[in-house]
């Protein structure tokens, strides 16, 4: 079997409409953030919902769901709570949103070849808001993971994390770690990339094969482009949010 496994598409259908259409898959697990920043979140959430996504909540997803700060980074959060307030609330309807209201917060799964997995959209630790960054140390990273985790010890008094794979996203940075005997995958953002590369990233869990293939692919950013012009979005929002688009990094604010 092959899982699709992808994360904060951010309301870009463009780049979720390209994955799907040039891979093949069996089943889908979304990491959350289907909305905010994007100009199709009506779309998106409908792409999910006819795929059959197991999916858990992001941050984004909870704001808009409950009327909440979406507690997401300095360097975005204006962006954010402009655009959700604007334009997300407004682009979706009462169903769609119900939908949303099915994530779970956490999602605990079996992968055949991989063992027991656990899905959340920040860190085991804090799912909805802990950023979980490639370049931390392993021992940061350890603890993020232990702090919610039942703790085990072999023979040799090493701890040994509760799951053999946990899948996580928010951060928008693709990586793959192994600790501890477990790995850690981020498929990295499929709408909105902040690694400097604007093509959408996701990731593909082979169980057959066992293999984890992270991806990248091209989109039509252009057309993204256009849909936000066509919003009439104002400045400084509409620059920073092609500028994000088009770069896959954030334009810091003067």
């Amino acid at each position: 079997m092959k899982i699709l496994l992808i994360s904060d598409i951010h309301g870009n259908i463009e780049p979720f409409n390209e994955i799907v259409k040039n891979e093949n898959f069996d089943e889908v697990l979304f990491l959350g953030d289907a909305v905010d920043y994007g100009p199709k979140p009506a779309e998106v959430i409908d792409k999910l919902k006819e795929l059959g996504a197991k999916s858990v909540l992001g941050n984004h997803d909870n704001a808009l769901i409950y009327n909440i700060d979406c507690m997401c980074g300095e360097a975005t959060h204006w962006i954010s709570v402009y655009f959700r307030e604007n334009y997300t609330k407004k682009m979706v309807n009462r169903s769609q949103i119900d939908y949303l209201k099915n994530f779970k917060i956490k999602l605990e799964i079996d992968i055949d070849g991989f063992g027991k997995g656990l899905l959340t959209h920040g860190s085991p630790s804090n799912p909805l808001y802990g950023y979980l960054y490639p370049w931390l140390s392993d021992d940061n990273i350890t603890k993020m993971l232990y702090k919610e985790l039942r703790l085990k010890s072999d023979e040799n008094k090493t701890p040994k994390l509760a799951y053999d794979i946990y899948l996580i996203g928010h951060t928008h940075y693709q990586f793959m770690k192994k600790i501890n005997n477990s790995i850690i995958i981020n498929p990295g953002s499929a709408g909105e990339p902040r690694d400097n590369d604007y093509r959408a990233a996701y990731a593909i869990i082979d169980t057959e094969t066992k293999n984890i293939i992270l991806k990248r692919i091209k989109y039509n950013v252009d057309k993204v482009i256009r849909n936000l012009e066509d919003l009439k979005i104002p400045n400084p929002y509409l620059t920073h949010l092609k500028y994000m688009f088009i770069n896959g990094s954030v334009l810091m604010k003067k």
